[in-house]
Formats: C-alpha cells, structure tokens, sequence
C-alpha cells in the first residue's frame, strides 16, 4: 500500500520514445526542471547522451545504448552521480505510456493498470514492451515511490464518436471497444497551449492544427483547447508516413502480402512498424536529416521518401481543416516540425489560397531556437499563423502525476 506524503517536492519524469529516453526531474512548487537528460538514436550504432542540470553544465557524449533498458540505467546512475543523493529523494514517477487500455486517465500503477498495459502491446508493439520494462525495472528500484501511468492518449477522450470509430461491425467497438484512441496527446496539448499563451489569445477562442513529426508523427485538430481529431488510431501506426513506419495501408494489401511472402501476422507487423516508413522507401535511413543530405546529393529515393512524406502530410492537413472549419494557428512540432524547414517549406507550398503562408525567410533563419522556445513563420497576406514550437511533454506528464498523488493525499487525510 502507498504512503502519500504531504510535501509532494519532486517528481521524474520519464519519456520512452521509440527511439529516444528522455528524463526530466521537476520541482513542483515552481514546475522548475532540477536536471534534464535526453538520449537520441538508441539503437544506432552511437547514441547520444546530453544531460544538464541547475548545479551542472550541459554535458554531451555519445556511447552505444543498444536498447531502452540499457539507457535507464544510464539516466538513473547519471541522476545519482549528477543531482540527488538517493533515489529517496524522488516523490513521485511519471511514466509515459503508449496505450493504457481503459485507463486514458493517469492512474497509480498497480499489478492491475500493468496486466491492462501488458494486454495492449499488440496495439503498441513498438513502445509498449520497453515502457513495460521500465515501469517494471523503476518500481523494484523505488518500491516506497509512488509510480504513475500517464496515457499518451489522454488528450483525445474528448474525440466525438464519429471521429473514433472504424468501419466494422459494431459489435468489434461495443464488445472489445477496437476504437481510434490516439497518441502524442501530451505534446499536441502543451504546444496548442504555447501557442495560445505566446500570440496572447485565449485557446478557448482558437482553432488549431498540430503537427508533432519526429520518428512518431501525427497531426491533431484542436477546437476551444479539444482533441477533436487526430491521425492515429487504435495503434500508433495510422496515418502519417513516418521514420520506420508505414502509416496509412490499404488493408487489403496485407493478406497478399503476406501470402506472397509467406509472413506471419508479427513478421507483417515487424515489417510495417520497424522496416517501412522513410527507412524503407529511401533503403538508407528512418532520420530526415540524413534524407534531406542525400537528396542534396542526388539520390532518387531520398527525393521520393521526402515527397511521400510532405504528400501525406499535406493531406492530412487538409483533411484537419475540414473537420475545424478554419484554422487560426498551425503548429509543426517533433524533431522534423521543430528542426526542417525543408519539410515545412515543402508542405506548405501552394497553400496560400487555404491561408497557410510561411515566410521563407524567417523558416531558414541560422540558430532559430537561440534563446526562445517559439518561432513565428507567418508569411505576409497568411490568414492562419504559422508557428514552430519546441515541445515539452514533461510538464504536462509532470502536472498530471501531481494531480494524481494530490488526489491521493486529499482522500488520506
């Protein structure tokens, strides 16, 4: 049984990406970051490793993580080398998982919420192996911590039901609840909010499409500060073309596929999530920075790789706009939102008698992100602004693990 205290001080933070870890520890009284770590290209033959806190210079390096346990136990020894004494010191865990199940809400990890999690890795077979690894390896290294789930889809719960629903029998939603759920919802919810507080306009009067791109992508209609829409689905490999998976798939192709080449349903699902996407329409890379370097050297299916993946998300976008209406603020976001102004350039060319104007200039600016977190790319004559916004999922992972443990200390006492 947990023991809440009374002065919830600190809270980590850990994000399990795909490909990345990132961690952050949070003092709350001021939702100030103590200390920050990011691992990049876990995986790849050398990951790198920047770290920084309030008492220690930014240090960057880069070493071999082979898979996302090995790059726990380097956040959790550099955290007990660089900024705490013991891991006593934490009071709470934010986990950032996938797919929850029917627990969308953040909810204290049990035996039960991690048997629910356990039930979903079929939907989540990317990320949620690896977060149930981490949730599991943390709790037996803090046992008297309280640990908490944070569900990634937490912010499309207020998606109408004409909006989740596929096209199959009823009874495959009524029975088993097979629904569009959505991921990326922490960062969809922080950057409309950014952008909403950095043009000085309530979000309540706003209309918003989010672009979070990265090794992950999906875009997200937000209406009045809702989730109205959304790109994924009930797993995370609906919609955009992304770094190693597919995206959108006519269904019918998988069983000749599967035939032809006489697969398995994991092997079609492994081939889908870990050998599609950029990686397998360019044969070089699942990273845009090494497609966009080898279209500059001429290589044809980089070119293509990099013209599916703006036609998709050019797509989508139109079809975001439909479902809002109008769209006031557009936001890229991810590590290709945030750090390509080719993609953007590309996606947002021709779109200027939708509103949708970006100031080439600005879009290519050396060091965009000196000394702030927003970028305003807005052409001239554009209806809509354009913005680029750094994400910070953790605070609002860290928000919600607060909320938690608040709620658990108003009903002990």
């Amino acid at each position: 049984m947990f023991v809440w205290r009374y002065c919830i001080v600190k809270i980590l933070v850990i994000n399990t990406g795909s490909s990345s870890l990132k961690y952050d520890l949070f003092h709350m009284d001021d939702e100030r970051v103590l200390f920050r770590g990011r691992i990049d290209g876990i995986g790849l033959e050398a990951a790198e490793h920047r770290f920084s806190g309030t008492d220690c210079p930014a240090v960057s390096g880069r070493a071999a993580v082979p898979d996302q346990m090995a790059a726990l136990k380097i956040m959790l020894d550099t955290l007990q080398s660089g900024c705490i004494e013991s891991l006593k010191d934490i009071d709470g865990v934010a986990h950032r998982v996938g797919h929850g199940g029917f627990h969308r809400q953040a909810a204290v990890i049990t035996p039960e919420v991690i048997a629910e999690l356990k039930r979903m890795i079929p939907f989540v077979p990317l990320h949620l192996p690896a977060m149930i690894s981490e949730i599991e390896l943390c709790m037996s290294l803090m046992p008297n911590t309280v640990h908490v789930a944070v569900n990634d889809a937490w912010f499309h719960t207020t998606m109408p039901p004409e909006a989740t629903l596929y096209g199959l029998p009823f009874e495959y939603f009524e029975k088993k609840g097979y629904q569009r759920v959505g991921y990326h919802g922490f960062s969809h919810a922080y950057v409309a909010e950014r952008a909403a507080q950095f043009l000085g306009l309530s979000i309540q009067d706003l209309d918003i499409i989010t672009c979070h791109l990265g090794n992950g992508s999906s875009l997200c209609a937000i209406a009045k500060g809702a989730s109205v829409d959304t790109t994924m689905g009930m797993s995370a490999l609906e919609g955009l073309i992304m770094g190693t998976r597919s995206g959108d798939v006519d269904p019918g192709l998988i069983p000749v596929i599967m035939k032809e080449e006489s697969l398995s349903p994991d092997q079609v699902l492994e081939m889908l999530y870990s050998r599609s996407g950029l990686a397998g329409l360019s044969g070089i890379s699942r990273n845009m920075q090494d497609i966009e370097k080898a279209m500059e050297e001429g290589n044809e299916r980089a070119t293509l790789a990099f013209k599916a993946f703006c036609h998709r998300l050019k797509r989508y976008i139109g079809a975001m706009l439909m479902v809002l209406g109008r769209c006031d603020v557009l936001v890229f976001t991810g590590g290709i939102g945030e750090n390509s102004p080719r993609v953007r350039a590309a996606v947002l060319q021709g779109a200027s008698e939708l509103g949708f104007v970006i100031d080439q200039e600005k879009n290519v600016q050396p060091d965009p992100w000196k000394n702030r977190d927003v970028l305003d790319l807005t052409g001239p004559a554009a209806r809509s602004r354009i913005l680029a916004i750094q994400t910070f999922e953790e605070l609002i992972m860290a928000r919600q693990c607060a909320d938690v443990m608040n709620r658990g200390l108003s009903a002990d006492r």
